[in-house]
């Protein structure tokens, strides 16, 4: 009986670190109509407060914090908003530097929007001697980007995601490409 009960709990315990290793988030490979009109529900024309009262956000000035569901899952973005509370980003903050995890991002991101931009081998070099504070990836014409960045000690590599409206993409898109 005990023996029985050591082999199921290792194998709960092998299955648990199976998902844990899996579980972080990877983005889906569906095709999208371009231009972006919204990401997860959240139209880039969308107002500060139908937003923040749709979603249940909290606001800090001109950024909104929310949780909301996709495919029954809770995601956490960050939404922000220019003077004229017009939205021009919507942020996901994925946590720290996983190599094999960005690789399958940039994979899956390509499939799905097409890679406008990728770093030059000396911007990649800069970015590890730590003369570059990011490296970044453009999709769907500026709409979509993935960026490593460091964090403010400079100890630390962060993921982000970053999607835009149409113009302000694909002013984000030039500046990242200058």
């Amino acid at each position: 009986m005990v023996f029985i009960a050591v082999v199921v709990l290792s194998g709960c315990s092998k299955n648990d670190s199976e998902k844990t290793k899996q579980g972080y988030w990877l983005p889906d490979t569906k095709e999208e109509q371009l231009p972006l009109v919204a990401h997860n529900g959240i139209s880039f024309t969308g107002s500060k407060d139908q937003i923040k009262n749709q979603y249940k956000c909290t606001e800090y000035e001109s950024t909104l914090s929310c949780k909301i569901k996709v495919d029954d899952k809770e995601d956490h973005v960050w939404i922000m908003f220019n003077e004229a509370n017009r939205l021009i980003v919507i942020k996901r903050e994925l946590g720290y530097f996983n190599a094999e995890q960005a690789q399958q991002i940039i994979e899956r991101f390509t499939l799905k929007y097409g890679l406008d931009y990728e770093p030059t081998e000396g911007q990649e070099s800069a970015f590890k001697a730590g003369l570059r504070k990011t490296k970044t990836y453009v999709f769907g014409k500026g709409q979509v980007a993935f960026q490593i960045g460091r964090s403010l000690n400079n100890r630390n590599e962060l993921m982000l995601i970053y999607y835009f409206p149409e113009d302000v993409g694909a002013t984000f898109a030039k500046s990242i490409q200058n």
